[in-house]
């Protein structure tokens, strides 16, 4: 996945988008959805999602309720530190419904994750709109956070992370399941880093 460098966050959606089309774990089908990614050196990365869902399960109002149980959609991410390779098992969850409600947390596995204090979910200044044929959510991922959890990145062009995109309702008469990257495995969990996908800041202008 090539994720391309940007000026602002104007730009975000001139950049070539994502598609959540994994089906997992017996799904049949879901709505359209699909996503752009851009990052801003020195600044960090802004996400948007869209998902083609006319009236969207979304009872979840507040930061870090289990939206997961509504129709909602979800982004993991993964950094390397400036020493190269998995120098960190920890990863990044960012899941949101169409009321914009956003549960964010950090960890290096399912249980025991750290969740962000209310100064760093606002900066990630999420929100959420829904029209009548569709929904999405914008949010940015400041680097300064990032290298809070991480230490120095030094991200730019060139640099390798690696992440996932996913639509997940776990109410029963939506449930469904879908990823960006395939997930080869029968446990229903997006928690598994070791099914990201690679993403590489374009190194060309």
């Amino acid at each position: 996945m090539i994720v391309e460098v940007i000026g602002s966050k104007k730009e975000l959606e001139d950049v070539e988008p994502f598609y959540v089309e994994q089906l997992l774990w017996g799904t049949q089908s879901i709505p359209k959805t699909y996503g752009y990614l851009g990052f801003v050196p020195k600044e960090g990365f802004y996400l948007k999602m869209v998902c083609e869902e006319k009236e969207p399960l979304r009872t979840y109002e507040n930061v870090l309720d289990p939206v997961y149980r509504d129709s909602a959609m979800e982004a993991f991410f993964q950094f390397e530190t400036e020493r190269g390779g998995r120098g960190s098992a920890v990863y990044l969850n960012f899941e949101v419904n169409a009321n914009g409600a956003l549960l964010a947390a950090y960890g290096s596995g399912r249980t025991y994750r750290t969740f962000f204090t209310k100064e760093e979910l606002e900066a990630f200044d999420c929100n959420a709109a829904v029209e009548e044929e569709r929904w999405n959510f914008q949010l940015h991922i400041p680097l300064k956070i990032l290298e809070e959890i991480y230490g120095p990145l030094n991200l730019g062009r060139g640099s390798r992370f690696s992440c996932n995109f996913y639509k997940i309702s776990e109410a029963k008469e939506i449930e469904h399941y879908a990823s960006c990257f395939p997930i080869h495995s029968e446990i229903p969990s997006f928690h598994m880093p070791e099914y990201f996908g690679e993403a590489v800041i374009a190194e060309t202008v």
